[in-house]
């Protein structure tokens, strides 16, 4: 099981966590460290147990993208514990698993998000169109003036978008990735 500490621990048994966290195990490759007596082999990775320790210093559900990035950071970080070999592409279609958003938060810069053909959504990604380095001068500032959690969920808000919206519905089928 996964657990994920934020000022209590909690067991996060199912859902999402758990379908970056298989993904992942599927990708893994053997580890070994020579120096530090560590030899994990492929096979084991399904086996053994993870513990995460996350603490975030962000307004969580405030609509600053919080659970994007904690997935991100998440499936990045287990990709490297279990020595996965996938480029960031293929990282971020594990990492919107968890949270749509949070496969352009794999990237730094400006990134696009595909949605793919794929019925079952596994060819959705993004695509990194510049790199952090590339806008010298932009400079964002957030001000954080309430850490109240706000009233509709993003997968409320986008699911209530998605059935309304005329402009996302257009969006969609012309498909701006191609």
């Amino acid at each position: 099981s996964v657990w994920c500490g934020i000022e209590q621990e909690i067991a996060l048994s199912g859902g999402r966590f758990q379908n970056c966290l298989r993904e992942i195990r599927k990708r893994a490759r053997d580890v070994e460290d020579e120096k530090k007596g560590i030899k994990i082999k492929k096979e084991d990775w399904e086996k053994l147990h993870v513990h995460i320790a996350s603490y975030n210093n962000f307004p969580t559900a405030a609509g600053l993208a919080s659970s994007a990035d904690g997935f991100a950071c998440l499936v990045f970080t287990l990709g490297k514990l279990m020595n996965v070999n996938e480029d960031y592409g293929e990282l971020s279609s594990i990492a919107r698993q968890g949270s749509g958003s949070a496969c352009r938060s794999i990237y730094g810069g400006f990134v696009k998000w595909c949605m793919g053909k794929n019925d079952d959504g596994s060819d959705s990604m993004a695509v990194q169109l510049v790199d952090e380095s590339h806008w010298d001068d932009l400079v964002i500032i957030i001000a954080v003036v309430s850490s109240k959690q706000k009233e509709t969920s993003s997968t409320s808000g986008m699911r209530d978008t998605v059935e309304t919206s005329p402009l996302l519905q257009y969006r969609a089928q012309v498909n701006l990735c191609r």
